[in-house]
């Protein structure tokens, strides 16, 4: 039993990716420096300047693959942990050094080398790896830190969802408005324009669905008697023209949706749709967390959430960003960062006060929507304080939220 399960833990290794933690990252750096330090003086000795690696091979009777991997010592470059992926292992490099001691290279030039060897081997004794499973935890960790490889494998993801689901936005855009008044029968007020732009779907694919935005506070879903939500209607001057047909159906709280049937695309050519939704809330025992989220229900090329704050809402709170994995069927509330944050993932911006600012990329309208949605509700944009979260290909099915924490 014992020897199956050692097997099972072989393969397990095997297939598995190691993540490196920062500090692995720090002490492969502090071991690549000391072995820089160490090896570039014996790159200048007579023993070994000047040398092709077929002569040096030859010279100290070692492997020519040695010979040319020692020259990564010659680079003037700051050594980093790469450079542990692209020297000899740690049999190559004793070999080198045995093969200088071997032609007369005095000892006392060469023990510091040594002892930087001895640094590297134990180094990969202590996080279980090889030279080569190194390289690749090396190479998942910094394309898992580099926006760049972020933004390719978020790429990877909406391609795949689009062509599994047959469904695909342009943008996915929410902006929401909220109004302050404690001590009143609805204690907020919110307006909501939610929408997508260059919608594609298949025939064959589920109707889309213009979904409300969810709110908490201090960690229980706002809703029931709550969340007084009035029906979502149209925003016909930013719709496409030809519109599809679009049913309206009740939803949880006895709210009506929007929803699109692939069936009434005709040609199944790309549009924009939009609603608006007004709301008044009646929360009690706000508590001193609140949290706004939009969920990427379908995937996207970019997506923009905008939320605007009264100022004394704005300036009760302090503002913060994340984007969770939705989803989940665990107890804890959505916003505890450790179970279900992406990192690094969402671009957070303060717009300022009114909607000067509100100009966006991925959308050539999308200051005129957002004004739009102020002048018909009456609402004066200068008094409010607007925040914006941003991405270019959200994770499908992942949770993009503006946290409020109260400030003591």
């Amino acid at each position: 039993m014992s020897n199956q399960l050692a097997i099972k833990k072989g393969i397990i290794s095997t297939f598995m990716p190691v993540i490196l933690t920062e500090r692995h990252i720090s002490d492969a750096t502090k071991v690549a420096e000391r072995l820089h330090k160490e090896f570039v003086p014996i790159m200048q000795l007579p023993a070994v300047k000047g040398f092709r690696a077929s002569q040096l091979a030859i010279r100290l009777d070692i492997g020519r693959m040695t010979c040319q991997r020692i020259v990564k010592f010659e680079g003037d470059s700051p050594p980093t942990p790469e450079l542990l992926t692209q020297i000899p292992g740690i049999s190559g490099l004793r070999e080198f050094l045995t093969g200088l001691r071997n032609i007369g290279t005095p000892s006392e030039k060469l023990i510091g080398a040594d002892t930087a060897v001895d640094d590297f081997s134990n180094f990969l004794t202590n996080i279980g790896l090889s030279q080569t499973k190194l390289a690749t935890a090396l190479s998942l960790h910094f394309e898992s830190t580099d926006p760049k490889q972020r933004l390719a494998r978020r790429k990877k993801l909406f391609e795949a969802t689009s062509s599994v689901l047959g469904q695909s936005m342009g943008t996915t855009i929410s902006i929401l408005a909220f109004k302050f008044n404690p001590g009143t029968d609805t204690n907020f007020e919110q307006i909501a324009t939610r929408g997508y732009t260059n919608i594609s779907v298949s025939h064959s694919a589920m109707p889309i669905r213009l979904p409300i935005n969810a709110a908490f506070s201090d960690y229980r879903k706002v809703e029931g008697s709550e969340a007084a939500r009035e029906p979502q209607e149209l925003i016909k001057e930013f719709c496409s023209t030809p519109l599809p047909s679009i049913d309206t159906r009740m939803i949880k709280e006895q709210n009506l949706a929007h929803i699109i049937d692939p069936e009434n695309i005709p040609n199944g050519e790309p549009f924009d749709c939009f609603a608006m939704q007004c709301s008044k809330w009646n929360v009690t025992n706000l508590g001193k967390h609140k949290a706004l989220w939009l969920y990427i229900d379908y995937p996207s090329r970019s997506c923009t959430f905008d939320v605007y704050l009264q100022k004394n809402l704005a300036d009760a709170n302090r503002i913060s960003a994340d984007c969770h994995l939705w989803g989940t069927s665990l107890l804890a509330p959505p916003e505890d960062l450790w179970m279900t944050r992406f990192s690094g993932e969402v671009s957070f911006t303060e717009l300022g006060q009114g909607i000067s600012k509100s100009d966006s990329s991925n959308y050539k309208r999308h200051k005129e929507l957002t004004l739009n949605m102020f002048k018909k509700n009456n609402w004066n944009p200068a008094e409010f304080a607007g925040f914006r979260c941003e991405i270019e290909m959200p994770i499908w099915r992942s949770g993009i939220c503006i946290n409020l924490d109260q400030r003591t």
